[in-house]
């Protein structure tokens, strides 16, 4: 399971490894950025901490919808 500070997958490769997995770890990293949100928008009332996310443009091509 791959997680901060193991190998690259590069270096994995090289090892002869075929398939990498991270488990629920992207997940749970969603899940932080919603803490955060919500966090934020209750104590302070501001709205910066999903900066850097999708805009609904790309959601729609990821989703197939922007074709």
């Amino acid at each position: 399971m791959a997680r901060p500070g193991a190998p690259s997958v590069a270096e994995l490769s090289s090892l002869g490894v075929a398939r990498i997995g991270v488990g629920a770890g992207i997940a749970q990293a969603a899940h932080a950025l919603v803490r955060r949100a919500a966090r934020e928008l209750l104590g302070t009332g501001t709205y910066e901490s999903p900066v850097g996310g999708l805009d609904c443009g790309e959601l729609n091509t990821l989703l197939g919808k922007g074709r």
